[in-house]
């Protein structure tokens, strides 16, 4: 009867070394030829800037030296470069001067949303059908309202809406004159206090 014998035994097989002096040698022969290899094309690199560098610095000489020959030969062109330079640099100092004048005078004057346009437009978006503006005074802070309707029962609710406003804030409109005018009355609507007839 035929008998099988196994031969293989794992221990009898030579160990496999991962960090081998072999091994060690190769990748330490690849990483010293890639730093050779980097520090030859940076090498490289550096001549060709310095080389740039020189080239640049050649013609900017040049074109000094040019440039120094006109002015040698046309004075007047110095002198009157030294002079725009001069009324270039007066007109930024008085442009920075009206920029400071005009942040001064605007200043506390116009918050974003309760501009003098905000203001105009809140009035024409209220104003009654019936009626129409004539004239609208705001000065110093004092706005007074002239017009004509054809319903005087029709103001007393915008002035209550224009009171409730708060964009209309200290300029509360609740003097109120009305006169007959034909087949239609004319109106005048002034800040508590400013009296009649008077414009601000």
């Amino acid at each position: 009867m035929p008998q099988q014998i196994n031969l293989y035994r794992p221990v009898l097989l030579a160990t496999h070394r991962h960090f081998s002096a072999r091994t060690i040698a190769q990748s330490l022969a690849v990483v010293v030829a890639g730093t050779l290899a980097a520090c030859a094309w940076a090498s490289l690199q550096r001549a060709t800037l310095d080389s740039e560098l020189q080239a640049a610095s050649k013609q900017h000489a040049a074109e000094r030296q040019s440039l120094q020959k006109a002015i040698a030969a046309n004075p007047a062109a110095a002198v009157q470069a030294t002079s725009l330079e001069q009324s270039l640099q007066a007109l930024k100092r008085q442009v920075g001067e009206r920029e400071r004048m005009l942040a001064e005078l605007m200043r506390g004057r116009i918050v974003d949303g309760r501009s003098h346009s905000a203001r105009l437009r809140l009035i024409a978006r209220t104003v009654p059908a019936s009626a129409w503006l004539e004239d609208i005074a705001l000065q110093d802070e004092k706005l007074s309202l002239s017009g004509r309707t054809l319903d005087p029962a029709a103001l007393k609710p915008w002035i209550a809406a224009l009171s409730d406003e708060p964009l209309l804030a200290g300029q509360a409109l609740t003097t109120l004159k009305v006169e007959q005018a034909g087949d239609h009355w004319r109106f005048m609507l002034v800040q508590s206090g400013l009296p009649i007839g008077a414009r601000p």
